[in-house]
């Protein structure tokens, strides 16, 4: 499932909903890889670049490699995620 269309001008990916090794709901372009921490950063466009070695996004937070999973619409009703307009 997808939120909406990449807002970079650069890239026409898709924004969905991914889990961290942490357990945190995060939103990340599936084809320019940038991450929005929560829906506030989302909406005002506030995006991180995560790179490596550490993959870090937020303090505890890092979408490393083998360690995220897509979200399920489980993983978004925890998240308070549920109530937005996600697109199969």
């Amino acid at each position: 499932m997808w939120l909406d269309e990449c807002p970079s001008f650069w890239d026409e990916g898709r924004v969905r909903p991914l889990v961290t090794e942490s357990g945190k709901v995060v939103l990340m372009c599936d084809s320019c890889s940038a991450v929005w921490p929560t829906l506030a950063d989302f909406k005002e466009m506030e995006h991180v670049e995560p790179d490596e070695p550490d993959w870090t996004v937020t303090a505890g937070v890092h979408v490393r490699p083998g360690t995220v999973r897509w979200a399920s619409a489980q993983d978004l009703e925890v998240a308070g995620m549920s109530g937005l307009k996600w697109r199969p």
